[in-house]
């Protein structure tokens, strides 16, 4: 079995939006997989917004950061090198600000799967619930677990399409992020 080493993948990820004082409601997480392994992916973030440090509102600094560094910046190219990203965005839906990160890949090494080459073995996802708060919500293959079991999601053999979703946990006060989008929006026109 190959064990695709790609926690750094998921670490860098997680980044994106813990860098700071970053945070979201949840994350959604998609990947299209061709006979070749190769593919492309996407991971959406909900509700973007600013942890605030104790007391103070870090908002400003924050959304800062989101964008110097991650939508017009390369950090998260630099922290994903073996990514294709094609594009970065950041959206209002529903009121609340929303990111979205495309890229593609060569191999399902690249994505943080466990799976035998050459085998017809369904390809297994360790995504880390737990881990830098993320908790596993649903997903289009079996989640393994419930009842404190291992935190995997398995899909059956032949699988090209793959999907879950994580909530984060936060126990701190927030500011949404929506305002600072919403200027900066209007000062790029």
């Amino acid at each position: 079995m190959k064990l695709i080493s790609l926690r750094l993948f998921i670490i860098a990820l997680v980044t994106l939006l813990f860098a700071g004082c970053l945070t979201v409601d949840k994350k959604e997480y998609h990947y299209k997989v061709n006979n070749d392994g190769s593919g492309e992916g996407w991971i959406k973030f909900y509700n973007i917004k600013s942890a605030k440090d104790g007391e103070e509102d870090v908002s400003l600094k924050d959304f800062a950061e989101l964008i110097d560094d991650y939508v017009k910046g390369t950090r998260f190219e630099d922290d994903n090198p073996s990514l294709q990203v094609t594009s970065k965005d950041l959206m209002e839906e529903d009121g609340k600000l929303n990111g979205l990160v495309k890229f593609k890949f060569n191999s399902l090494s690249e994505i943080s799967f466990l799976y035998e080459e050459g085998c017809g073995c369904a390809p297994v996802y360790y995504s880390m619930g737990g881990f830098l708060s993320e908790t596993f919500a649903s997903s289009n293959g079996t989640y393994l677990g419930e009842g404190g079991g291992p935190q995997i999601i398995k899909w059956p053999a032949g699988t090209k399409d793959f999907s879950f979703t994580t909530t984060v946990s936060s126990d701190t006060t927030t500011v949404d992020l929506l305002n600072q989008y919403k200027a900066w929006k209007a000062g790029q026109k």
